[in-house]
């Protein structure tokens, strides 16, 4: 029985991978066995956002080994946009990376080939379309939108204008990915349950007006969220607070870290390519445990299980999978094919930058990381609505429900809307 789970999945693996190019051999300079790429091989490229996330981030686009090399920040942060051009130059040893408040006068310069987007998530989907439609690859960090409807704009413009565009969770292949051949070779039987932890949906946030600080462009932060006075932490960039925790700007933890976890299951069980069928929240008719269950094609249901032990753990008709507790207890049962980097790369960056060198769609393709922010925000909406929900994928909406309909995309403030793809 196992050796047949085995042979069928390299089946469905050689379909759904027909329209990708099969793994190459990446050049040595890119695995860091030369110093750095020649200048004319260079990636020009450019960042906007340059806080927390950006600034981490940033230190793998300047490494010389990757090949890319910076030309310029924006940021509506004055300061952060001067940290960033202080850090570039001193590591080229020169003074030419230039800053821009506005991200749209990067997109006009024809010599930059790539934006990594690092902003707060109401900002990603808007820039993202527009640097495809400038001719930008695209590199943005997760969760890859804030609406279920911004997850449809987004892998539209980057099919429609044919850019490699990746999404920036590295830890669904780099934390989780050891499990995808264990999982998927049967080694614990069919898998019908996995069960995640992670914090739970967004907040309203509520704060008295502050003084806007010098430096600070309060209306370009925002953009397309609604406007509202500015206090600081409503900006904050701070990983255990701040925006992520509000629903103007994020998605709250479930989608935070959901994009690692939830994604990373959804890579494990080969299903990251799908959306789910139901969410049904806690102590419902169909649901009668404390926590919210997705229901994914095939029967297998995800579980969202915030404050317990589960991490990642996954339950087969032959046994349970824990992630690290059983990274060396439990090993494949045989050889499986599964969607890896590109070329031999061992990171997301790395996967990127081979990509966007030889046009193959990434391992965290627009595609994956939207699915996966989808599911998110189905789940949030879920919780706000309290209620079992049905989602129609072809047309981007649950069924029968108009009041979780009103959630399925919101409101741009002008002049910030989504333009036409």
């Amino acid at each position: 029985m196992n050796q047949n789970i085995c042979l069928n999945r390299r089946r469905f693996l050689a379909v759904g991978a027909a329209a990708l190019a099969s793994p190459l051999v990446l050049p040595s300079r890119i695995l860091g066995r030369e110093k750095f790429f020649a200048p004319n091989e260079q990636i020009p490229m450019a960042m906007v956002g340059y806080g927390n996330r950006g600034s981490e981030i940033a230190g793998g686009f300047l490494d010389r080994r990757r090949g890319f090399r910076m030309l310029a920040f924006a940021d509506a942060k004055k300061n952060r946009r001067e940290e960033a051009k202080n850090r570039t130059d001193k590591q080229y040893g020169n003074s030419d990376c230039k800053l821009y408040e506005r991200y749209e006068d990067i997109l006009d310069r024809d010599d930059i080939a790539v934006i990594a987007i690092a902003t707060p998530d109401h900002w990603h989907t808007k820039i993202a379309v527009e640097a495809c439609k400038a001719g930008k690859d695209v590199y943005s960090e997760k969760p890859l939108t804030l609406t279920p409807a911004e997850c449809r704009q987004i892998v539209a413009a980057a099919r429609k204008y044919n850019r490699v565009c990746t999404s920036g969770s590295q830890r669904v292949m780099q934390d989780y990915g050891y499990m995808a051949p264990v999982i998927q070779s049967g080694a614990i039987g069919e898998v019908k349950d996995a069960f995640y932890n992670v914090g739970g949906p967004p907040d309203d946030a509520y704060y008295p007006p502050e003084k806007v600080p010098e430096g600070l462009d309060w209306d370009r932060w925002l953009g397309p969220a609604p406007f509202v006075p500015y206090h600081p932490e409503r900006c904050s960039g701070n990983y255990g607070g701040g925006w992520r925790r509000y629903w103007d700007y994020g998605n709250g933890f479930l989608a935070d870290w959901g994009a690692h976890k939830l994604g990373g299951i959804l890579y494990v069980l080969g299903i990251d390519h799908l959306e789910p069928l139901e969410i049904l929240p806690p102590k419902c008719e169909k649901n009668p445990e404390n926590h919210l269950i997705f229901l994914y094609p095939g029967g297998i249901k995800i579980h969202h299980v915030p404050g317990t032990r589960h991490d990642i753990t996954f339950a087969g008709s032959e046994g349970e999978y824990r992630h690290q507790t059983d990274r060396n207890r439990i090993k494949p049962l045989c050889h499986v094919d599964v969607r890896q980097y590109s070329g031999g790369a061992n990171n997301i960056q790395d996967d990127f930058a081979y990509c966007v060198r030889n046009r193959l769609r990434p391992f965290q393709d627009f595609a994956y990381g939207a699915a996966t922010a989808l599911a998110c925000q189905l789940a949030n909406i879920c919780y706000k609505v309290n209620r079992p929900l049905k989602w129609d994928a072809e047309n981007t909406a649950f069924i029968g429900d108009e009041q979780a309909n009103r959630f399925v995309s919101r409101p741009k403030r002008a002049p910030y809307e989504i333009a036409e793809i």
